[in-house]
């Protein structure tokens, strides 16, 4: 038993101790751009670009088959 919890007792102090927290804000962007590209050998993918309030623009990649409307609002989060 006291092999176990010598086992146990550093893996519990190292789980406890390297807790991380992350701040994240949720800000809204707008759909300015949709691109097409050949992202892999044998798939296209869509390219969305979001224009924030925070004057950044955000790249996210989407499936050929999802269809999106220039104009389109969303929230997103955001690290501070």
């Amino acid at each position: 038993m006291k092999k176990i919890l010598l086992g146990i007792t550093p893996a519990i102090l190292c789980y406890c101790s390297t807790g991380k927290e992350i701040q994240m804000n949720m800000i809204d962007v707008e759909l300015v751009k949709i691109d097409t590209v050949q992202r892999y050998p044998d798939r296209a993918q869509k390219i969305l670009t979001w224009h924030g309030v925070d004057q950044i623009d955000y790249v996210t990649f989407a499936p050929i088959n999802n269809f999106y409307k220039l104009g389109s609002k969303m929230k997103v989060m955001v690290k501070k």
